[in-house]
């Protein structure tokens, strides 16, 4: 009879117990304990991440100034060249025959003339007869100066210190005046790189910002550059606006066209909503949610638009003001509308 008595005296606490304490374990139990951070706004320097090709910007195009028959190459691609050496020469037999016949009919214009000026003086000859003999040695005057300029440019010199990147003539070839038989860069303008920007990332760019640059053909090799120039206008063609990057003088041999990819560093800092990426717990696009606290630490489901990720964090377009209290983690037992349990704040990153 004594162990029924105990029994029920036992139950009946357990009873009085859970009547007592069950609700605030309820009430806690809905009450899902996360991590969160209070936005503000924090002063980055974000980088821009491109790519372009390497180029000379000496790059010119070398022909001969006369039409002829190639006789003679004396260079290769990618060979390097002094100023004044020979690259190519045209047949100069032909040019020679004309020069050497221009020169006798510029004898002979100048004898007539002499003569003539005699017999005006003697009254033998017209004024007329003068000015035809004057006119004859004018013309072959200017003859002869076209022979003598097709024979010294029938052949090709290299136009300072620097390489030939691209032979576009073959023995034996006919070519005409004006059409590039080389294409030639100077050692000395040094290379840079030619890339667009769109236009929000075009005004955080000035001369003179740094640049780190990696070249395809040298995957462990990083090189220095600097921003030399901005276009103040986008091109039609891509709607971006081109700026060229200078390379840092280096040993390494560089090649035009070569594959460049590019990080510019703005000089300039700008201020950014950032939260960590573990906040965001849907995104499409530039389209993401997190969940953010009111006063009486309820999450409520706030939609933000994205504008840039890094490794750890992203920066918030819309949708967030400094002071707002976000979900960092624990999101996953979060339900709309349902106070949370904050552990504890977590400090800013950058």
């Amino acid at each position: 009879m004594n162990a029924i008595k105990d029994l029920d005296i036992h139950w009946k606490l357990i009873v009085l117990w859970l009547l007592l304490f069950a609700p605030v374990f309820i009430a806690n139990a809905q009450e899902a304990p996360v991590y969160t951070e209070t936005v503000t706004l924090e002063k980055v320097q974000r980088s821009i991440d491109t790519s372009g090709l390497l180029v000379n910007p000496s790059e010119q195009s070398l022909a001969f100034k006369t039409p002829g028959i190639v006789s003679r190459i004396f260079v290769r691609e990618g060979q390097s060249v002094k100023k004044g050496d020979i690259l190519a020469e045209l047949d100069k037999e032909e040019i020679q025959a004309q020069l050497e016949q221009a020169q006798s009919l510029y004898t002979n214009a100048e004898r007539t003339l002499q003569r003539v000026q005699k017999l005006y003086q003697s009254k033998v000859v017209s004024l007329d007869q003068l000015q035809s003999a004057e006119t004859g040695l004018d013309v072959a005057d200017s003859n002869l100066r076209i022979a003598k300029f097709n024979f010294k440019h029938a052949t090709i010199k290299a136009p300072g210190n620097g390489r030939i990147l691209r032979k576009l003539i073959e023995p034996n070839e006919l070519v005409n005046a004006q059409v590039g038989a080389f294409i030639f860069a100077s050692d000395e303008a040094g290379w840079v790189i030619r890339v667009g920007l769109n236009d929000r990332d075009i005004v955080r760019i000035k001369e003179g910002d740094l640049a780190r640059i990696r070249v395809d053909a040298y995957p462990d090799k990083e090189f220095d550059g600097t921003v030399y120039e901005t276009a103040a206008k986008a091109t039609n063609s891509t709607g971006t606006f081109e700026v060229e990057i200078r390379v840092a003088p280096t040993e390494t041999r560089l090649l035009s066209g070569m594959v460049s990819r590019v990080t510019l560093t703005p000089s300039e800092f700008e201020e950014l909503v950032l939260i960590p990426l573990s906040a965001i717990i849907s995104a499409s696009g530039n389209s993401a949610e997190v969940f953010t606290l009111d006063a009486q630490n309820r999450a409520h489901l706030t939609p933000v638009t994205l504008r840039d990720f890094s490794r750890s964090h992203v920066a918030i377009l819309t949708g967030l003001e400094p002071g707002d209290t976000v979900v960092t983690r624990g999101a996953t037992g979060v339900v709309e509308g349902r106070k949370v349990l904050p552990v504890r704040e977590v400090a800013s990153l950058q």
